[in-house]
């Protein structure tokens, strides 16, 4: 998805998205349901979040959230960079009564997905974690889990959401991306800050704590109406090597990949595997 000029902010705009988050609007907007800390600049706010559940499990959720990461993450080690308030950037820390199966990655995915459906974006979840927005990325969510020195588990879900991408930002990724500004006036989107991010924040909480007490199977025929590519010919990689080639039947109630390889149904957990259409075979 290209960027159109009312995409694009102007040097004027630009000065709306880098006026520092309000942390008394965030937290009255969640209602005390969890801790907020903001900050204008940071590595990454999984990484901080990480180390302070480390550190003590928090007793309850915090969120964190900045307007650059100078270190940010997705899977498989690549780097999550945007220019300064381009992005939705926030990390939410879970307490969890137990272990985090792999499927929470795809229940905070869906969760986001939602928030985005009820406000008029309409985007699939390209398993495990990302969000598109017709063929480009428009957010990434790493989700880490962290155990303190006493054994208490902390679930960490970090999200980045592209507000807005300059040409020069897409050309640099070198792959398809969008934003929300493709579809939304970018005044509104910057006065919503911290509506969005309250919005976000609550879906997650309320879907991941679901999650830890009844597991993925609730959330599975919600997840497959948002599934990219689903009966489409995709292939699995794995550092760029293929490892499967086939028709995506779905997830299972596990949250694994089904894909039927040469009329025989394979399962497929997240791991290092990479997802994405099949290229057509030359004749």
């Amino acid at each position: 998805m290209a960027p159109t000029p009312s995409s694009v902010p102007t040097e004027r705009q630009r000065a709306a998205f880098i006026t520092p988050l309000d942390a008394t609007a965030l937290v009255a907007a969640l209602g005390g349901d969890c801790a907020v800390q903001v900050a204008l600049r940071t590595g990454s706010t999984n990484a901080d979040l990480l180390a302070l559940a480390r550190a003590a499990a928090p007793a309850r959720p915090v969120l964190r959230a900045t307007l650059e990461q100078t270190t940010g993450r997705g899977r498989l080690g690549r780097r999550w960079s945007t220019p300064p308030g381009a992005a939705l950037l926030f990390s939410l820390a879970v307490p969890l009564p137990a272990a985090a199966a792999p499927a929470a990655s795809l229940v905070a995915g869906l969760a986001v997905a939602e928030v985005l459906h009820d406000a008029g974006v309409r985007v699939q979840v390209k398993w495990p974690n990302d969000l598109l927005l017709g063929a480009g990325k428009l957010a990434g969510i790493l989700v880490e889990l962290a155990t303190a020195a006493d054994g208490a588990r902390t679930l960490v879900v970090g999200v980045g959401l592209n507000l807005w991408c300059s040409e020069a930002q897409r050309a640099e990724v070198g792959r398809p991306l969008a934003a929300l500004a493709d579809v939304l006036p970018l005044a509104t989107l910057a006065a919503q800050r911290e509506a969005w991010l309250a919005r976000l924040a609550r879906a997650l909480l309320a879907a991941l704590r679901r999650f830890a007490v009844e597991g993925f199977v609730p959330f599975h025929a919600r997840y497959m109406r948002h599934l990219a590519w689903h009966e489409a010919e995709v292939e699995l990689t794995e550092h760029e090597a293929r490892v499967a080639r086939g028709t995506l039947r779905g997830v299972d109630g596990d949250g694994r990949l089904l894909v039927e390889v040469k009329g025989r149904l394979a399962a497929f957990v997240a791991g290092e595997l990479s997802l994405r259409p099949a290229v057509p075979a030359v004749a």
